[in-house]
Formats: C-alpha cells, sequence, structure tokens
C-alpha cells in the first residue's frame, strides 16, 4: 500500500508541476493565495496559520451546506489527514466512530473532543437509554457551519488538557459581518436513497427449496431432533422431497402454491427519502453584526419504522460596545423526532429477521392474521434441530417475530430537544492587554419510549399466553456548562518580536440524570402507565466536575523563527486521592521562506516540531463510571438467604491510587509550496505514546464480590506520518481545476499490558456475543492494538482422512498458528494471530473540482487499507445447516461441498452443510473474516450557477442548482466481502470497531438541490 501512496505523490506532483510550468509562461495576474482562517482556542488563543506550529486541517462551510448527512462528523470522512470513520448503522442519528491518529486508551470511546463555538460538547458518546445508537451530533444543524478545524498534535490541543488527548475538532458557526447590508439565503435539497453497498444475496424461494434437498441429501442417516433422515437417496430431487414433506408444514400455502415472501421487500419502504430545508439572513452596522438561522430536515430511510424529523434554529450577535469591549453571543435550539427499532442479534432486528425467515413462510395467515407460530408448533412434528429455547425443535422463527407484524405493532419513538449557547466578552482594559470571558452551556433533553404490543415476546419475561404488552418510558438530561476567564498579553518590539502571553482557568460542570420505568404487563397499545398492572422505576444520577489553569507562551522573531509553549493544570473529580496532574507542550517552527537566501521558487516553506505530554480520563465522557476512586456497595432488597429478605454486597472494590493517563506526543512537519501555493505538500509525522492506560485489574478473589476494577497498566503506541497536496493546475479566466490529495499511515501497538492475554468472550457463550464482546479479537503486550486472535480456517478437506476422522467436504482448522496440521474439530484448534486489526492502516482521500464558467463539478474519493471486518452474525448468515428451515446467503447454495448428483461442487469456498452442523464450522475462526479494504466514490456534485442573471429582475443575487450524490460507488478488494466495509456496531468502545451487526446499511444518495441568495 505504501506504493500506492508513494505513486498518487509523485503522479500528482509530476503532473501539477508540469501544469503548472507552462502556465506560469502567461500570466499568473488571476492567482490570489488563498486565505486561511484562523483558528480560535479556548481563551481566545489563536493559531495562527502564517507561524504554523501545530498539525491541524480545517475543513469550509462548502461541504456542510445543504448536505443530505444527518451529523456533522459524516462530512468529515475522507477530507482530513489521518481521521478514519467508520458507521454504526445507515439510520439517519446513529453513532460514528472518528478516529484521529489511532487508539491512545483501552477503554471509553475513541472519538476526539467536540467544541461548538467555545461550548465544550464531549466526544459524541451514545448516551441513549433505548435507541439503537443516538449521536449527540445529529442534534446540530450541519447547514449552520462556517468551518470545522481538526486539531492533532498537542501543541495544538494542549489548552484543551486531558479532554484533547484523542484530537480536538473545533465547530465554529456561521456569523454576520460588521457594515453589511442584510443578505437572505434559502437553500433545499431532496434525495433518495438505497445501500450503498449490497452483495448480501439471499436465497429466494427456488434457491432455498434446492438447497434443502442438498443438505437432505449431505445429511443421510443422521439425525434431527426425533428424525432420522434416510441413509439413502434415489436422486436430488427424493431428497429435495423429503425435505419438503419434513421440514415445512403442509399449512403453509406457498408450499404448494410457490408465492414466495421477499423478507427484505417487506421491511424495507421501496425508496429512502431525505429532503433539506435551510434559510439564513446575515448582516451588520457599524458596531452590530448578526446572523439568524433555520433549518428543517428529514429523513424517511430504508426500513419502514425508521424516521428523523430535525427541525433547528440558531443565531449570532457580535456587538463592540466600544473600540475596548466587545461582546458575543451564539445561540442555537433543535427539536429531534426520531423513531428506531430494535438492532444488533437482537431477534426483532427487522434486517436480522429478514435474512433469517424462511421465503415459504407467509407473512399473513389466510384469515388475514400475522403469521406469527412457530412451524414445529403448527405441525407437531418433530422436524429441525433440537434447540433448548424451543423445547427441542428450532424453526425458522421464534413465535411472535414476525418482523412485519413488528414493525407494525411495536415501536421506539425518541424526542430529542438540546440547546447550546455561548457568551463572550473581550475587554482591552489596558494597552496590549485583554481579558476574555467565555461561558457555554449545553442541555439536552431526552425523552424515549418503547410499546411493544401483546403476542411479541421480545424479552424473556413476556410470554405469549399472558396476553400482556411491554412499555418503556426513559427520560434523559443532560446538562453541561463550562467558564474559561483569560488574562491575555500582546506586544511587537521593533517591528521584530512578536510576543503574546496568555494565563486562564476553566472549570467544566457535566450532570447526567436519568428516570425510566417499564412495566411488562401492558394490557393496551396506550403508552401510559394507567393501562399496566405493575411498573418497575430507576433512577440514576452522575455528576463530575474539572477545574483547570493554563498558560501559553507565544513568540516570533523577524516573521521567520516561532517558540511556543503551553502548560496546563487539570483536577478532575472522577480520579483518586491525587486529582490534579500537569500536562504542557513545547513547539517551534521555522518559516524559512522569509530568510534571504531562499529560492524564489517557493512560496511556503515552513518546518515545526512539537512535543507535550498530555492527560486522558477516557471515561469521562461516558456516564456510570463517575466514582472509580470509591468503594461502592449494593443492596438488593428482592433477594434474601433463609428467612431473611435483602443482601449487601460490595459492587466495586474502587481505586484511590486511579490518576491520569498521560499521552506523550511527538510531532514534526513541514510545509512546502511552489508557484504561490498552487502547489502545495503538508508533511507530518508523529509518535505518541499513552502512558498508565486504564484498563481492568484483579482484586483477590472471594465468593460473591467483585471481580476487576480500574487501574492504570498499559503503554500505548501510535505511530503514522500524513501528506496533504493542494494543488491548481490549472487556472485562467474561464477555467479552474484544483487538486486535494490527503494520505496516512498509522499503526497502534500494545506495547505493556498487565495481563499475558486478554479476550472479550461473552459471560454466556450459547447467548451469543453482545455489544461488549468481541470473540475474534484480543490485547496482549508487544502485539497491534485490538489484533485479530483466532482460530484460523485451513479451507475445505478435498478428501477423506480416516486417521484424523476427516471426511471430504468437512471444513478444516490450523490447529495452531505454525499451519503445519489441520483437524476437522475447531474446538480441538488453538486461536492465533493474525498479524491485523480492524484499523486500517493507510487512509486516502482525493477531491478534485473542476470549474468552467458558470458550471462546477467536483468529486471526492475516499480509501481505507490493509485491516480486516468482520461479519457478526456470520453463523446466521451462513450456518452449514445449523438451522435447516432458516434462509441464507445464496453462496450456501452456489459455493458450498456437496457431492449430491447433478449439483456437485468440490471446489467450494464453504463446507458440506449438515443438519446441525455437528462439526462447529460456522462458529468463530477467521472464517468470519474479510479484507476490509476499498475505494469510495464518496461524493459528487455538478452546479450550475446563474450569478446576477436575475439581480435587476427580481432582486436575487446567486441562483445555483445542482444534482448531488454520496457515497455513489464502492469497490472493494475482496470478492467474498458481501456487508460495508466502513460497518461498526457501537462507537462507545474500539472493540465495535469493523464488526457489521445487522444494522441498516449505510446508504447512497442521489439528491438535487437549489441555493438563493438576495
Amino acid at each position: 500500500m505504501n506504493v500506492k501512496l508513494r505513486l498518487l505523490s509523485v503522479g500528482v506532483l509530476f503532473f501539477t508541476g508540469q501544469a503548472l510550468m507552462a502556465q506560469k509562461k502567461k500570466s499568473d495576474t488571476t492567482t490570489k493565495t488563498k486565505d486561511i482562517e484562523e483558528v480560535v482556542l479556548v481563551g481566545g488563543v489563536k493559531l495562527d496559520p502564517a507561524q504554523k506550529v501545530g498539525s491541524y486541517n480545517t475543513v469550509s462551510k462548502a461541504n456542510f451546506e445543504s448536505t443530505p448527512f444527518s451529523t456533522v462528523d459524516e462530512v468529515l470522512n475522507g477530507r482530513v489527514a489521518g481521521l478514519n470513520f467508520s458507521s454504526a448503522s445507515g439510520d439517519p442519528g446513529s453513532s460514528n466512530m472518528v478516529i484521529i491518529r489511532g487508539v491512545s486508551s483501552l477503554i471509553g470511546t475513541p472519538n476526539p473532543l467536540y467544541v461548538i463555538d467555545g461550548v465544550v460538547l464531549g466526544k459524541g458518546a451514545d448516551n441513549a437509554q433505548m435507541m439503537e445508537s443516538w449521536n449527540p451530533l445529529a442534534s446540530i444543524d450541519p447547514n449552520s457551519i462556517e468551518s470545522v478545524s481538526v486539531l492533532k498534535d498537542a501543541s495544538a490541543t494542549a489548552l484543551y488538557g486531558s479532554r484533547g488527548a484523542n484530537g480536538v475538532i473545533i465547530i465554529k458557526t456561521k456569523k454576520g459581518k460588521f457594515n453589511q447590508k442584510t443578505k437572505f439565503e434559502f437553500s433545499t435539497e431532496t434525495g433518495l436513497q438505497d445501500r450503498a453497498y449490497d452483495k448480501l444475496e439471499l436465497m429466494n424461494g427456488d434457491e432455498y427449496i434446492k438447497y434443502g434437498g442438498i443438505l437432505m441429501w449431505n445429511s443421510r442417516g443422521m439425525q434431527s431432533g426425533q428424525l432420522t433422515i434416510p441413509t439413502t437417496f434415489g436422486s436430488l430431487a427424493d431428497a429435495t422431497q423429503y425435505y419438503l414433506d419434513n421440514f415445512i408444514p403442509d399449512t403453509e400455502p406457498i408450499k404448494y402454491n410457490r408465492n414466495y415472501t421477499d423478507w427484505t421487500k417487506q421491511i424495507n419502504r421501496k425508496s429512502a427519502v431525505v429532503n433539506t430545508y435551510n434559510f439564513g439572513a446575515s448582516g451588520g452596522g457599524e458596531n452590530t453584526s448578526f446572523r439568524f438561522g433555520g433549518s428543517y430536515y428529514q429523513n424517511l430511510p430504508l426500513i419502514q419504522a425508521g424516521k428523523f424529523d430535525r427541525i433547528s434554529f440558531s443565531s449570532a450577535v457580535d456587538h463592540k460596545a466600544s473600540e475596548k469591549l466587545k461582546f458575543g453571543l451564539s445561540a442555537s435550539y433543535s427539536n429531534v423526532k426520531r423513531n428506531t427499532y430494535f438492532g444488533g442479534r437482537a431477534s426483532a432486528n427487522p434486517v436480522t429477521n429478514s435474512i433469517m425467515n424462511s421465503p415459504l413462510r407467509s407473512v399473513f395467515n389466510p384469515d388475514g392474521t400475522y403469521n406469527q407460530a412457530q412451524w414445529g408448533a403448527v405441525t407437531g412434528n418433530d422436524m429441525a434441530y433440537p434447540h433448548p429455547t424451543n423445547n427441542g425443535i428450532e424453526t425458522d422463527m421464534s413465535e411472535g417475530f414476525n418482523p412485519v407484524s413488528l414493525l407494525n405493532n411495536s415501536y421506539q419513538k425518541s424526542t430529542i430537544n438540546t440547546f447550546l449557547a455561548s457568551i463572550n466578552m473581550d475587554y482591552q482594559f489596558m494597552k496590549n492587554v485583554s481579558f476574555n470571558s467565555l461561558f457555554g452551556t449545553q442541555a439536552q433533553n431526552m425523552k424515549e419510549l418503547q410499546v411493544i404490543g401483546a403476542g411479541h415476546p421480545v424479552y424473556t419475561l413476556m410470554t405469549i399466553p399472558s396476553g400482556k404488552g411491554f412499555l418503556q418510558d426513559a427520560r434523559t438530561t443532560i446538562f453541561d456548562w463550562n467558564w474559561s476567564n483569560t488574562f491575555s498579553y500582546r506586544n511587537v518590539f521593533a517591528e521584530k518580536h512578536n510576543l503574546e502571553l496568555f494565563a486562564g482557568m476553566e472549570y467544566q460542570n457535566h450532570q447526567y440524570n436519568v428516570l425510566s420505568a417499564l412495566s411488562f404487563t401492558a394490557n393496551d397499545p396506550r403508552p401510559y402507565f394507567q393501562y399496566t398492572d405493575t411498573q418497575i422505576a430507576d433512577s440514576r444520577d452522575y455528576e463530575w466536575t474539572q477545574i483547570s489553569y493554563f498558560g501559553r507562551l507565544n513568540y516570533t522573531f523577524e516573521n521567520k523563527y516561532t517558540i511556543t509553549g503551553q502548560i496546563r493544570r487539570d483536577g478532575n473529580s472522577t480520579l483518586g486521592i491525587e486529582k490534579f496532574g500537569n500536562f504542557w507542550s513545547v513547539g517551534g517552527s521555522w518559516n524559512v521562506k522569509n530568510e534571504s537566501f531562499t529560492p524564489a521558487l517557493f512560496s511556503t516553506l515552513n518546518f515545526r516540531a512539537s512535543y507535550g505530554v498530555l492527560g486522558n480520563i477516557p471515561y469521562a465522557d461516558q456516564w456510570g463510571n463517575q466514582y472509580n476512586a470509591y468503594a461502592l456497595v449494593n443492596y438488593d432488597s428482592n433477594i434474601g438467604y433463609g428467612g431473611n429478605n435483602g443482601y449487601g454486597y460490595i459492587l466495586d472494590p474502587g481505586n484511590p491510587s486511579l490518576t491520569w493517563e498521560e499521552a506523550k506526543h511527538f510531532d514534526v512537519g513541514a510545509d512546502i509550496g511552489f508557484f504561490n501555493d498552487r502547489l502545495k505538500f503538508t508533511f507530518d509525522y508523529y509518535n505518541k505514546i499513552t502512558d498508565k492506560a486504564i484498563f481492568y485489574a484483579r482484586p483477590a478473589l472471594e465468593t460473591g464480590g467483585p471481580n476487576q476494577y480500574y487501574d492504570n497498566v498499559a503503554t500505548i503506541s501510535n505511530k503514522g506520518f500524513e501528506l496533504v497536496i493542494d494543488a491548481t493546475p490549472i487556472q485562467n479566466e474561464n477555467f479552474r481545476w484544483s487538486i486535494n490529495a490527503n494520505g496516512a499511515y498509522s499503526k497502534t501497538m500494545l506495547d505493556k499490558f498487565n495481563y499475558d492475554l486478554y479476550q472479550f468472550r461473552p459471560s454466556d457463550p450459547e447467548a451469543g456475543a453482545g455489544d461488549a464482546d468481541n470473540e475474534l479479537v484480543a490485547l496482549a503486550p508487544g502485539h497491534i492494538f485490538g489484533e485479530y486472535y483466532v482460530v484460523l480456517f485451513a479451507g475445505i478437506a478435498q478428501h477423506d482422512d480416516p486417521t484424523k476422522g476427516i471426511k471430504a467436504g468437512d471444513p478444516l482448522f490450523y490447529t495452531d498458528g505454525s499451519k503445519t496440521d489441520v483437524t476437522n474439530k475447531r474446538t480441538d484448534a488453538d486461536p492465533a494471530w493474525m498479524g491485523k486489526s480492524a484499523f486500517p492502516v493507510y487512509n486516502v482521500g482525493i477531491t478534485n473540482e473542476f470549474k468552467y464558467k458558470n458550471w462546477s463539478l467536483s468529486f471526492l474519493l475516499s480509501g481505507q487499507f490493509d485491516f480486516y471486518v468482520q461479519n457478526g452474525v456470520h453463523s446466521y448468515t451462513i450456518h452449514d445447516g445449523r438451522f435447516p428451515v432458516r434462509n441464507q446467503i445464496n453462496d450456501a447454495l452456489y459455493d458450498s461441498w456437496t457431492d449430491a448428483p447433478g449439483a456437485e461442487n468440490f471446489g467450494a469456498s464453504n463446507p458440506r452443510a449438515t443438519v446441525g452442523d455437528p462439526l462447529t464450522g460456522r462458529l468463530e475462526s477467521s472464517r468470519f473474516l474479510n479484507k476490509g479494504d476499498h475505494i469510495r466514490l464518496k461524493e459528487m456534485k455538478i452546479a450550475y450557477s446563474f450569478g446576477k442573471l436575475f439581480k435587476e429582475s427580481v432582486g436575487i443575487n446567486n441562483l445555483t442548482v445542482y444534482l448531488r450524490g454520496t457515497n455513489l460507488l464502492t469497490y472493494v478488494f475482496d470478492k467474498d466481502l458481501d456487508y460495508d466495509p466502513e460497518s461498526n456496531s457501537n462507537a462507545w468502545s474500539w472493540l465495535g470497531k469493523g464488526r457489521y451487526w445487522y444494522s441498516s446499511p449505510v446508504l447512497r444518495t442521489v439528491s438535487m438541490g437549489i441555493q438563493i441568495g438576495f
């Protein structure tokens, strides 16, 4: 892959260099140096791009306006070097995982810190109670954004202290301008959506029946429940008829009329629709500027139950009370109404159910009621393989889990109200000395409601005979505020010495309150507890605070040499006895361009380096772990021993010695520009080492006691380099072609660890993995962070080997990592390290924009390389006969070993399917894994601007119409990869990275829009 990056760099350099040299012979009168806006940090500290020391990138407002994406972070995908993106679901509002320069903590979300207009939002962690997932950034209107800056190294992020160890994303919203006539803007966009990447092809009814016949042929003489399959069949047709007679009930009319059910079509809309409407007004006088805006975003995604509506309002006012005193106010409000559904491995997940349900099962019974009964229960036959959850009968669908009925008789509805506001003051009370104060707050109220109709036993405490439904109502209140006060001194001496000094403090307070009530005895579909028999209530209240003192020095000599130093002392209430930590960074840059000896060839030539130590508390932004320093006692009044009710026990031993993680950042970089920066390169190399990483430690175990607590136990290293190329190969009066290409290499290692091996296996293997588990990855010192540690699949046996009990068609597994011997018994094979993880080693993004007169065409290609992804429920999509009446992908028919007459397939990739899958070949192994390498046409847009054509007649300053597509094409390098390579199962832990979890797929959008300015 490094070859690909090298070719990309050399190719762009050669081509653009030749084009620019050719044009230079003409005239550069139309060339203008691109203005780069300063990035404002906490306390009014500004990062001056002309004297750049830290590593950061800025994405402009044009990328966020009228976007079909529901969240800000989705827009950054492919546009920032060193930023890796993946999504938990294509359902709008779902959580995303954004990783900057690798994962540096073992627990907590790997996401960066988000700051909008000075308000510290947190890390986009999922704090929902019932929704499949929730991304707090979905409450922010992307159309209100002016720019987004991504801070990466210690020099750029140090002022955010412990909150910025994963990087910082600063969001600046649009504002008005002083002395500007009021301008009005309106835009709207309408789009249609479908699956961005969909190679998951299920068997249709005919294929399903043919597979059933092959399964019977392969299983001759085997036992299925109390049914013994004949030892011989006269033909494959006889075996197929036997399957129909004994596994498909006579009560199913599809068994005879063959009007098969396409369950995917039954749960999906014919087309998903997304609409956006945006309005803004901005302007200002001599002393006051303003902007007011509003937007409405509506998305009806693929799954019929899904819906996302957001209405939002934003305002910004800046006022100059005098030349020395200035005020600013930014405020926004959004209301989100969202309908979701069960996700993950849940049997009630309509995506999972639509894959597993037999195409021979009808949606409705002949009397018009939903077909809810289990097939075994209908016929009374001992058909299919025994399973403990169904009285010895395994069926295609659990009773009451018809996905169409579930979608129509149960729902998850949520309302999220979010208020963001910041007010700032800047007062120059004496020459060169100023005082800045900023107060920011975020208030978010979520109401989540879940209703499940009677006859759908989604939870184990529900039964069909009871005739009772389920009701849950959860109210979540999140309130955050931060207040910073900073004194600054700025002066220029002798026109050579530019000195800036800052000193300040910041206080943060974060509160999280949940009140929830539920009932398994709902008597009425109306969502009110007066229609239930019994209720269970629960409440949780969390709070944590942080106080910080910081200082910064920035000195520049003759606009050539810059040194900067920052120090911050943070105190955090969630830590042990020592709650404070001291963190710092130093950096410097040399603007060689301003040296007299620098050749005129260079328009930019800047070298920079920085080093710093930042603190981190990885769990702080996720609620439930705010009291780790203390021993916690729990009391349960419902369970007792002997004649006594209730008992108490130690829930968590606590750790009063728990302290900060310390991330040591080293970064060197260079910015090199030619031809008035029409060709510019930005290089960065980084080495980040996180000491005292927090993870689980084991106490001395006692019966009934806690088995783990948090401690500082590990060291993690992140190393990598980044390259950004900006070029304008052609620019004249009528035509302009610009290119932005970014590439990054990143690798994360676990250098030290308190365990020789730590695996993330489910506590109940029979129930399977949950969101907090991942059987395929492990941690060990000296290995790649999150490296796959699995039994290695060795292919399919091509001939019998009586000495090992192997038969042709059996799945084979290497006995260990040496790959010197094989077995057909998966449980006899030892797992081995694969040397790969779910984190891409290489990330690439290339944007091209062409402008010809009033026409423009742009496209963005993104790519991720050298990583593996996993199908989290692979054992269902192709189950090797374990569930004889469940549907599967059509590879089960066309790419599985069989010697059935007329269907022979001896070169298949999948083993011989037999009822019950006695060799358990379907369970966890490297067979689950696929290369995730891919290239995606992330966005393409063609637009025509009428300019000022209508200004005189109707007063319209600008009218632009455009056609846009997102996620248009995806090319994968692994022909067996049938799910989206940018998937993850959750965003609150790195364990979800790269795991497809049967969520709504990532969507492709084709849309049309119009923008009007007057």
